[in-house]
């Protein structure tokens, strides 16, 4: 094609001019977008993968036992979410812990995983650490901090070695959940007073009821909300006043939400007699040392253990650093004094209920800090040298990133802590050799894995440390009551009780000691007062039980087992004693029948088959007996006494073949009774 003639110039339009600039914004604007996302992935996923490791670690049994273990059969029926607004942390109503947000979330990765999986609670855990990072790292942003010092502080905080415990410890999601919650709760409460629009309100007020529900501390949140709004966004001049009525829906939103929570929370804690744990401005008072011993452990974190405790220099170094920082508060003009303040009231208003209570067996737990700290991390953001962080100025990028590793590794090592038991509480005696608790635990632990001498030197120095610490005792009668020594069992059992005279279990406890005495008549009156302490408690009517079992009264026995299975209907013993009371009063069919109900909760109980077998025998229904002896021996091959039962079977249907191989297979595996029928039938 050849040239154009056409002469005529290309003519501007009016605003053409502007086209570059608009183009440049848009561009900028894109980058901008573009950087945030990546640096949003990056602080959510260096967290993680931080953490991941723990989908291989299992439970502590410090707490985790209370809140997980032992409520199996209520976290594997997701039925039970609403029941989870009505019940305690510990799903027995004897605490005082409201936490229906953590049940729940537990309940969800027992369905997510298909069964009782420490991997899956880990996972979720360490999920949530990413959440909040992000989350966090938003709100450093609406705050005007500058982009890379939000992205840096961010990661700072959340690799950072003193919330190991609140990643790791699964007790700890109720603090996880109530950070991301709150922390959403105030990203748009932010937004909303921005754009005024009322699905950010919204979205405030849902976040701020599920930070509620997470854990007791967001009652406290309206306090900071309110703060906010006045130091941050409220202006006094008229021309600038922008107060408006909408802002009351938000206090009626707090009232009515508070009133909502307080209503369920009421129905929830029903009773509480745990004489040892305090709240008040008493335990506020002891307290008052945990906010140099938390800036410490926070801008010094060499002294970071599992179960910590107070100590002078974390307390020094505390003092110093809170003197440190006024420095900064009244020189540093980047923000108002208003605004710094806001910064530290963030971190006393959060601070506050964690300190209002105070444990009998340790001074504090790092997870406290979690969510205050982040006030002081946003007072450092807020009074940082701009100047370090504008520019490309290597120096302090790679001092960071040398910061980031260093706390990475450090908190990589602290998590190994929380693998197993045995390493958690040993981590926690080698650094705190002066926590009771730790020995207490780790006796348990011990004992409950047979190595009663081990379990009774923890329990002994438990003891030592604190001479009133009922459980320690109750837990070195058993690690007694264990090895034969039942007079020493006792007398523990009993100085628990006298500390605490509403220990159900240390009751329940010392009746089976008395019962394997014979004392019944002690034994029965302890299951007694177990029961009357804690009407839900199962084990002390099924003990009851068994001790009018072991007196030959077959009537009481069966009321007390009865009442055992009204209280706890899974109760799978209490049906097969029951199904034993029948059959020593000779009541085939009933026996039988308490042996069909233990079998459809437990189908692989051998002993429920062995029984029921026992029973079909009695009845005169041999075939069915010998199919009962047969599963029971396929459940429990190695059993010697199920072969010599159904030996005896064969032996009645007179199929001496059949008898003599049970009986000599019964002798193959020690039965001295099996070799005595050898003798006399099968030669």
């Amino acid at each position: 094609m050849g040239k154009s003639t056409d002469k005529r110039k290309y003519q501007k339009k009016p605003g053409d001019h502007l086209a570059p600039k608009a183009v440049l914004q848009q561009q900028h604007a894109y980058t901008q977008k573009k950087h945030l996302i990546l640096s949003f992935l990056l602080v959510f996923c260096i967290p993680v993968l931080l953490y991941v490791r723990t989908i291989k670690f299992g439970f502590t049994y410090f707490d985790d036992d209370g809140i997980i273990l032992g409520n199996l059969k209520f976290l594997s029926n997701p039925g039970n979410i609403l029941q989870s607004f009505f019940t305690d942390q510990f799903v027995d109503q004897e605490s005082s812990f409201y936490r229906p947000l953590g049940t729940i979330s537990y309940i969800l990765d027992y369905w997510l995983s298909g069964g009782n999986n420490p991997w899956m609670y880990h996972l979720s855990q360490a999920i949530l650490s990413g959440l909040i990072a992000g989350v966090f790292y938003l709100v450093l942003l609406r705050f005007s901090v500058p982009a890379k010092l939000a992205f840096a502080g961010s990661l700072f905080y959340y690799v950072h070695p003193l919330f190991v415990s609140t990643v790791a410890h699964l007790p700890n999601r109720a603090e996880l959940l109530l950070s991301l919650f709150s922390l959403l709760s105030l990203l748009f409460l932010m937004e909303y007073l921005q754009r005024k629009r009322n699905l950010y309100l919204l979205f405030h007020l849902c976040a701020f009821a599920f930070a509620l529900f997470s854990k007791e501390t967001a009652a406290f949140l309206p306090f900071l909300f309110i703060l906010y709004y006045f130091i941050f966004y409220f202006k006094k001049s008229t021309e600038g006043n922008n107060f408006r009525k909408s802002h009351v829906l938000i206090l009626a939103g707090y009232g009515t939400l508070g009133i909502l929570w307080y209503w369920m929370r009421s129905r929830a804690i029903v009773e509480w007699n745990n004489t040892n744990e305090t709240f008040g401005f008493l335990p506020y008072l002891l307290n008052l040392r945990l906010i140099p011993e938390s800036l410490a452990k926070f801008f010094i974190p060499s002294d970071i253990a599992p179960i910590p405790g107070f100590s002078v220099f974390n307390l020094i170094t505390g003092i110093a650093i809170i003197v440190f920082l006024t420095i900064p508060f009244f020189k540093n003009n980047q923000h108002s004094k208003k605004e710094k303040l806001f910064c530290i009231l963030w971190f006393f208003v959060l601070m506050a209920p964690s300190m209002l209570y105070k444990h009998p067996h340790f001074d504090y737990l790092d997870h406290r800090f979690f969510l205050p700290m982040t006030g002081i991390l946003l007072f450092v953001m807020f009074v940082f040298p701009t100047g370090w962080i504008q520019g490309k100025n290597i120096r302090y990028s790679w001092l960071f990133i040398f910061v980031i590793i260093g706390l990475c590794v450090f908190s990589f090592l602290k998590s190994a802590s929380y693998s197993d038991p045995i390493t958690f509480f040993n981590a926690a005696i080698a650094q705190n050799p002066k926590s009771e608790i730790a020995y207490n635990n780790r006796g348990f632990i011990l004992g409950q894995k047979g190595y009663y001498d081990k379990a009774l030197d923890d329990l002994n120095k438990a003891i030592e440390l604190n001479p009133e610490y009922a459980e320690a005792y109750n837990n070195r009668g058993n690690s007694y009551n264990a090895k034969g020594m039942a007079d020493q069992a006792i007398q523990d059992y009993t100085r628990a009780v006298i500390i605490n005279p509403h220990y159900a279990q240390a009751f329940n406890n010392r009746g089976l000691s008395y019962d394997k005495k014979g004392l019944f008549n002690k034994a029965l009156s302890d299951f007694s007062s177990a029961a009357a302490i804690n009407p839900s408690y199962a084990e002390a009517f099924y003990n009851s039980g068994l001790t009018y079992v072991h007196r030959g009264d077959n009537d009481s026995a069966l009321l007390y087992f009865t009442k055992a299975i009204e209280v706890n209907p899974a109760y799978v013993n209490a049906y097969i004693n029951r199904g034993v009371a029948y059959e020593n009063q000779g009541m085939h069919d009933n026996a039988i029948a308490a042996y069909n109900d233990a079998l459809k909760l437990q189908p692989q109980n051998a002993d429920a088959y062995c029984n029921r077998a026992i029973a079909f025998f009695n009845r005169g229904s041999l075939s069915e007996s010998i199919a009962d002896f047969s599963k029971a021996i396929e459940i429990q091959p190695g059993n010697a006494q199920y072969y010599l039962y159904r030996g005896a079977v064969f032996a009645k249907k007179d199929n001496k073949d059949n008898a003599c191989n049970d009986y000599d297979k019964a002798s193959e595996l020690g039965s001295a009774e099996a070799k005595q029928h050898i003798q006399i039938y099968c030669r």
